[in-house]
């Protein structure tokens, strides 16, 4: 079983979203709140801890901005989706380079909720087209582009690595792919999070786009 938190605070739209849920068999709502603060504290109680957040940016007390900061801080294993209706690059920007596992609009359909959750319990991020190509744009942008990955002393097989987890193959099908276990996947993708100092999945597919380390 999925267990996933509601951070928002229109009431309607919780009450919306629940209702996605009511059919699915392995995914269920096991704790809501209306902003960061109130969440906090019933996370920090709760017997059951949720394995994926869907959190807005904009509410009262404590925003999606200082939510997310201290649950990566303070529960880095938790999965955090943003959903809000803010699709300005600002926005994506700033939540992608804090770390957090996905970014969706409040018009997404609602299989493309369910998708992004199986996403990032399977692969650690979701991404879709139109947020993928703000990232890129942006990223590149921002940053000055290099394709030298001797600056960050990757090996021939984590370059393989990273760009298979960019292609979003699981941990396994890269393992098939390349003729090794999941065990020597995980150890890569470990040593990529080191030697790239970033915190997720996530964090490595915005680094690869923006220094253009891997060809997608």
């Amino acid at each position: 079983m999925i267990h996933i938190a509601l951070v928002d605070d229109h009431l309607l739209f919780r009450e919306g979203i629940k209702a996605i849920f009511q059919e699915e068999k392995n995914m269920e709502i096991s704790l809501e709140a209306s902003d960061g603060n109130e969440f906090l504290n019933s996370l920090r109680s709760a017997v059951v801890k949720p394995n994926v957040v869907l959190l807005d940016i904009r509410m009262p007390n404590l925003d999606g901005y200082a939510t997310a900061e201290l649950l990566l801080t303070e529960y880095p294993d938790m999965k955090i989706i943003v959903l809000t209706m803010h699709e300005e690059e600002r926005h994506i920007i700033r939540m992608i380079e804090l770390g957090v596992n996905g970014y969706l609009m409040k018009n997404a359909s609602p299989d493309e909720v369910l998708e992004s959750i199986d996403c990032v319990m399977e692969h650690d991020y979701y991404f879709n087209n139109k947020i993928t190509n703000i990232m890129r744009k942006v990223m590149m942008y921002k940053g000055k582009r290099t394709a030298d990955n001797s600056m960050y002393e990757l090996t021939e097989r984590e370059i393989e690595v990273l760009e298979l987890i960019c292609k979003e193959f699981t941990a396994k099908e890269i393992g098939e792919k390349l003729f090794i276990s999941f065990r020597t996947v995980e150890g890569h993708r470990k040593k990529l999070l080191s030697k790239l100092n970033v915190r997720n999945t996530a964090g490595l597919v915005v680094l690869a786009l923006k220094n253009e380390i891997v060809q997608i």
